[in-house]
């Protein structure tokens, strides 16, 4: 399917998180879990939202962690969009759960990128 016929939307809203964290699928890799919706749709498209924990303090850190899964996530979105069935509504929230103990600036944008593939092939395997 060519990319232009698929869209990636900014997915909002907290009854929407909550109805795809309590309904979706859940893919874990330290120091992301993914969960993901999927449903039948007249458009492809894919909405996805990023969420971090209350538990890193400032709203400065949970802002660049959230920044790190975007940046991250636009590096696969060529995968992503490759993977869609037509037809299919995706919904995914990408949620840093990591350890709290390290400050948010010694999270690198590595380990961040290396837990996403590894959540867009398990995604993609099931």
């Amino acid at each position: 399917m060519p990319p232009t016929q698929s869209s990636i939307e900014i997915l909002s809203g907290f009854g929407t998180f909550t109805r795809v964290i309590t309904r979706g699928k859940r893919y874990e890799k330290q120091p992301i879990k993914a969960f993901v919706l999927s449903s039948l749709s007249k458009r492809t498209s894919l909405h996805v939202g990023y969420t971090v924990t209350k538990k890193i303090r400032t709203a400065a850190h949970r802002n660049r962690l959230k920044r790190l899964m975007r940046e991250a996530f636009l590096a696969k979105k060529t995968d992503f969009i490759r993977q869609l069935s037509s037809g299919t509504l995706i919904e995914i929230v990408f949620m840093y759960n990591g350890n709290t103990e390290l400050t948010p600036t010694m999270v690198r944008f590595s380990s961040v990128t290396q837990a996403l593939s590894a959540i867009c092939s398990m995604i993609f395997a099931d």
